[in-house]
C-alpha cells in the first residue's frame, strides 16, 4: 500500500489502507457470489423447435380432424376431379393425388418414369409433365378407358394401395399460384392467350361484382371503398392486369357457382381451390400426407418404403418473367387488413386440417358471412366412376 508513503502518521494510514482493501475484497466476493448464483439459476432454457410431423403422422392427424370437425368432410365418393388427379403406380402398389403448387410437376415426372412412360433422359429434360398425351389410357384413374377396369382399379386403390398426397401452407400456395399465373411474361403464345383470357374474365366479373352489385353488397364496405379505383386502373388501361387484391376478391366474394365457372374457364382452377376438397382427404384416408416444406425428408422416407430406384426429378415450372417472391410479399403487406382477415378465413379449413398454425388468430368473429363457403359437389354412388 503506497497511499500513506508521505504521511507523518504512517502506521495509522497504513492500517486505514489495509481496511479499505479488505472492504473492497469483501464487496468483490459478494458481487461475484450473487452474479454466479444468478447466472446459474437463470440459464436460458434452450427452446427446441417442435419436431415436424412425419407424413404418416400427419395422415393420422387429418383423420382425427375430419372426425372432430364435420365441416371438413366433403364427398361420400370420389368426384370426377379427384379421379383425374389420382395417379396410380401399380408397380409400387401406390397412388398419388396431385394438386397444383404442391410439387406436382416433380411428382408427375417421377410417376411417368416409374410407369415406364418416359426415359431417364426425357425426365431430365422434362418441362411440362402435365400434357394429356402422357396420361392417356390409364395414366390417371379418370383416363382408364374401360369402365370395369376403372372400377376395379379404384377399389384396389381404396383397399390395397399406399395412398399419398402432398400439401402446402395454404397462403404460401395461393401467393405462389398468383405469382405464376398472373405475373409471368412468357413469350409462349399459349401462355399469353390464357393469361389474357384469365385477366379479361376476372376484370369483367369484378366489374359486375363491385360496380353493378346484382346481389347487393357482397363485399364489405371497408374493402369496397378502396377497390373501385383499383379496378378502373388495372382493367381499363391499354394493358389489363390482375392485382393481388382482385385475385383474392374473386376467390372470396364472387358467388360460388359463378366463381367456379370463372376459374374453370381460366384453366387454372386446380391451383386455387381448397386442397382439402381437391383430394377429398376426409373420405380417402390417405396413408401419407407430405408437405412441400418437408419434401426432401418425405421423399427419402417414401423412396425407401416403396423401393423407388430414382431420385426426385427437379422440374422448374414457374413461368419466366414472374415477379419476385419479395415483390409478392410486398403486395401482400399492402392489402387492407380486413381483406386479409377474410383470406385467412377462406384458408382456415385447410390450415386446420393439415396442422398449419396461426390462421385462427387473424380472424375476427365479427366478420360478415360471405359466399366463399365450401359447397360439396358429390356424384351419386352409381355414377362415381363415369367418364
Amino acid at each position: 500500500c503506497r497511499c500513506a508513503a508521505r504521511s507523518p502518521n504512517r502506521v495509522w494510514m497504513r492500517g486505514r489502507c489495509v481496511r479499505l482493501l479488505l472492504l473492497l475484497s469483501l464487496l468483490s466476493f459478494i458481487l461475484f457470489y450473487f452474479t454466479t448464483r444468478q447466472s446459474s439459476e437463470c440459464q436460458p432454457t434452450v427452446k427446441v423447435a417442435p419436431r415436424a410431423l412425419t407424413g404418416e403422422e400427419r395422415a393420422v392427424l387429418v383423420r382425427e380432424r375430419c372426425e372432430q370437425y364435420p365441416r371438413l368432410q366433403t364427398c361420400t365418393y370420389p368426384t370426377r376431379g379427384i379421379l383425374k388427379r389420382l395417379l396410380p403406380v401399380p408397380e409400387k402398389r401406390a397412388a398419388l393425388c396431385v394438386m397444383g403448387k404442391t410439387g406436382s410437376s416433380n411428382w408427375k415426372t417421377l410417376i411417368l418414369l416409374l410407369r415406364g412412360r418416359i426415359t431417364e433422359e426425357e425426365a431430365e429434360n422434362m418441362t411440362y409433365p402435365h400434357s394429356k398425351e402422357y396420361w392417356v389410357d390409364g395414366g390417371s384413374v379418370q383416363l382408364v378407358n374401360d369402365t370395369l377396369e376403372k372400377r376395379t382399379l379404384s377399389e384396389h386403390i381404396m383397399k390395397d394401395y399406399y395412398r399419398i398426397t402432398f400439401v402446402r401452407d395454404p397462403l404460401s400456395r395461393l401467393l405462389s399460384a398468383y405469382r405464376d399465373k398472373f405475373t409471368g411474361t412468357s413469350r409462349d403464345r399459349m401462355f399469353r392467350v390464357y393469361r389474357n383470357r384469365r385477366t379479361t374474365l376476372i376484370c369483367d366479373s369484378l366489374q359486375i361484382l363491385i360496380i353493378e352489385r346484382p346481389d347487393g353488397d357482397l363485399i364489405p364496405q371497408k374493402i369496397y371503398s378502396s377497390m373501385e379505383e383499383e379496378l378502373n386502373r388495372n382493367c381499363r388501361g391499354e394493358e389489363q392486369t390482375v392485382s393481388l387484391a382482385m385475385f383474392f376478391l374473386i376467390l372470396i366474394f364472387m358467388p360460388q357457382d359463378y366463381r367456379d365457372k370463372i376459374l374453370l374457364d381460366t384453366l387454372v382452377n386446380t391451383h386455387f381451390n381448397h386442397m382439402l376438397s381437391m383430394c377429398d382427404h376426409c373420405r380417402m384416408k390417405y396413408d401419407f400426407i407430405g408437405t412441400v416444406e418437408t419434401m426432401k425428408e418425405d421423399f427419402v422416407y417414401l423412396k425407401e418404403k416403396l423401393g423407388i430406384e430414382y431420385d426426385m426429378p427437379q422440374i422448374h415450372s414457374t413461368q419466366p418473367g414472374v415477379k419476385s417472391k419479395q415483390e409478392i410479399q410486398e403486395m401482400w403487406n399492402d392489402l387492407p387488413y380486413t381483406l386479409k382477415q377474410y383470406i385467412y378465413m377462406y384458408l382456415r379449413d385447410d390450415a386446420l386440417a393439415f396442422g398449419y398454425q396461426g390462421y385462427e388468430s387473424h380472424i375476427d368473429d365479427s366478420l360478415a358471412p360471405n359466399h366463399f363457403e365450401m359447397r360439396t359437389k358429390c356424384k351419386t354412388k352409381l355414377d362415381r366412376f363415369s367418364v
